[in-house]
């Protein structure tokens, strides 16, 4: 007679217990041993957890200590993301293999991909179905023999924008964006564009991201004199008080993929085009723009190198742009160094007070890349004419209507704008520069000034960072002063200064 053996449940529950430990990964769970023997869980495994009709799929590690049977341990950063509340009861089950890896698996091998397959993927890396390995598998097929077809782009952006929250707008209604590339220091037109745009009573609901490897990005400058963390209903409801926001884009549920592949291809430290390109215009597409300037600028350092590379990635924005039904312009211009003379939080958005309370020592190079931008952002709006809207943008800064709108909008994101620039309190551990001949700056290196900039403390440190007292093609004397550091530590001076020994961060001659 056959022995009838007693069957594994296909779910079990177990209660929700809080670990005061952050893993900087959101599928990590721990189970107790017993349960896991119990259940037919090993380490390593994938399973689904439901709660209150949500979802997602974890990693399993197993413990004997750290909670008890009965538990499921969560660690900050899954109580964080979904709100789980301790002591929750929480319904889990083996999860099956994820049904994009095959999709996965066709693009490696060069083949073409469907929008639904697209889809998939997209889908399973938002809902943690995929984990880092997979996602850096599909990444490495964007440096297949063939890539990713114009077609194929166009479905990864259409996923990435439909997989997450998307705001949306009266009918007709004008809403304009621009973006940078990135990758040339103190290039923060933003505040000034988004200030110019809303003071002609152009929506500009302006989303924009943290440092990954850079001195700053506009949202840690901007966090300086406000909060940039709001929810989507916060930020509609801004945007029509001003016209404008400038808040923190990673705060937000658009495009939620692309958090999780961003940070995957700065492990590899690769960035496939195709992928750059997909997370602006999804984000543009999530916020509801239908007016857009990008910045691409080309040079040592920027992201972009020749104008060859420049114009392939222009082409295919603007492809996108049609199929989404953007009216996009594409900037591409040679930049020789950094924009701008302050490098770090403070500095950065001391430089963009000065343009807007129209100071005699802005920084024109600044003032003249903000207002190029607006200017262009207001042609596609139709509020200016053909090659007139630069005019416009400059006339709105000298008048000071650009200046108020900015103050409105900090102040109805909750925070405050000192009377002058010259308010702000920068690091009191400084160190200055000077020059060791005379002659004319023909360089300044871009990637030791990030470097300098972050050993400093930036951007986490908000009174860190470099002032730049000599810019390229300005005339030095030997013992002039060039540049000063700040910070708010003696070691992390000595550290930048340590960095600084042998290297050029000034080419003069």
């Amino acid at each position: 007679m056959k022995k009838l053996g007693v069957e594994k449940p296909t779910s079990f529950f177990l209660k929700a217990r809080h670990l005061d430990i952050q893993t900087g990964h959101s599928w990590i769970v721990v189970l107790h041993e017993d349960n896991a023997r119990e259940y037919g869980v090993r380490a390593g495994d994938e399973v689904t957890l439901k709660w209150r009709h949500k979802e997602t799929e974890v990693k399993v590690d197993l413990t004997k200590n750290l909670v008890k049977r009965g538990e499921i341990g969560l660690f900050q950063d899954i109580i964080k993301k979904y709100q789980i509340t301790e002591g929750e009861s929480l319904e889990i089950s083996l999860a099956p293999p994820p049904s994009s890896l095959e999709a996965i698996k066709k693009k490696l091998l060069g083949e073409q991909l469907t929008s639904e397959e697209y889809h998939s993927i997209i889908a399973d890396i938002v809902h943690y179905r995929l984990d880092d390995v997979q996602i850096a598998y599909f990444l490495a097929s964007a440096f297949s023999k063939k890539g990713f077809s114009k077609e194929e782009i166009y479905y990864l952006t259409k996923a990435m924008a439909e997989t997450g929250e998307m705001l949306e707008w009266s009918p007709n209604e004008i809403i304009a964006d621009k973006h940078s590339i990135g990758g040339v220091p103190g290039n923060r037109t933003t505040p000034i564009v988004v200030s110019i745009i809303a003071s002609l009573g152009i929506k500009i609901p302006k989303t924009s991201s943290r440092a990954v490897t850079s001195e700053a990005g506009t949202a840690d400058v901007l966090e300086v004199l406000t909060p940039v963390e709001f929810s989507l209903e916060e930020i509609r409801q801004i945007v029509e008080n001003t016209n404008g926001c400038m808040v923190w884009g990673g705060a937000l549920k658009l495009a939620p993929a692309d958090d999780r592949i961003l940070r995957v291809s700065y492990e590899l430290g690769i960035e496939p085009y195709s992928k750059m390109i997909v997370s602006i215009m999804a984000k543009k597409v999530a916020i509801g723009a239908n007016r857009l300037v990008i910045d691409m600028p080309i040079g040592e350092g920027t992201k972009v190198q020749s104008i060859a590379e420049a114009r392939k990635i222009r082409d295919i924005f603007l492809y996108l742009s049609r199929k989404f039904k953007i009216k996009t312009k594409v900037l591409i211009e040679q930049v020789d160094g950094p924009i701008g003379r302050g490098i770090g939080p403070i500095l950065e958005i001391r430089d963009v007070l000065r343009v807007l309370q129209q100071k005699d020592n802005r920084p024109i190079d600044l003032e003249r890349r903000a207002v190029k931008l607006a200017g262009i952002l207001l042609e596609l709006t139709g509020k200016a004419r053909f090659v007139s809207g630069e005019k416009l943008a400059k006339r709105q800064l000298v008048s000071g209507a650009a200046e108020k709108k900015f103050r409105e909008i900090i102040t109805t994101q909750g925070g405050k704008v000192p009377s002058d620039s010259e308010q702000l309190t920068l690091g009191a551990v400084k160190h200055d520069l000077v020059s060791p001949y005379s002659g004319r700056v023909k360089r300044i290196n871009s990637g030791e000034l990030i470097r300098i900039a972050r050993l400093l403390g930036s951007p986490y440190t908000k009174e860190a960072g470099i002032y730049l007292h000599k810019k390229r093609g300005e005339r030095v004397e030997k013992g002039e002063l060039i540049a000063t550091l700040y910070t708010n530590s003696q070691q992390r001076l000595g550290l930048a200064v340590d960095e600084l020994k042998g290297k050029d961060l000034f080419y003069i001659k």
